[in-house]
């Protein structure tokens, strides 16, 4: 299955949003804040990944979604930081976390 642009980032904001949520006591943080943090980082990052991976791609290729993900919860840490208040060891393990989520469910909608 193919999504279109707007489908993944629909996709995206659902999943990274509620496994923010999920994992918000592990990490000591307001739920409210952690799905704030979810969905303002992928509105900011998600139209930037897709401007760029057709380019990257004939550069990198198949190794182009882990590099641009890697940038990606790179880039997001810092909203889990400011707006979620986790510390800065946490906020990059829980964009970790849950820009994982995001791919995962990514892979798993290519795969059917």
């Amino acid at each position: 299955m193919h999504l279109t642009q707007l489908e993944a980032f629909a996709l995206t904001l659902a999943v990274e949003s509620v496994a923010a949520v999920a994992l918000a006591p592990a990490f000591q943080v307001s739920r409210g804040r952690a799905a704030l943090s979810a969905v303002l980082g992928s509105s900011l990052t998600h139209p930037v990944l897709w401007l760029v991976f057709y380019k990257v791609y004939a550069a990198l290729g198949a190794l182009t979604t882990p590099a641009l993900e890697a940038l990606v919860f790179l880039a997001e840490a810092p909203f889990y930081r400011f707006i979620a208040k986790a510390k800065w060891t946490e906020a990059l393990l829980l964009s970790f976390l849950v820009n994982a989520a995001s791919w995962a469910a990514g892979e798993l909608i290519y795969a059917l």
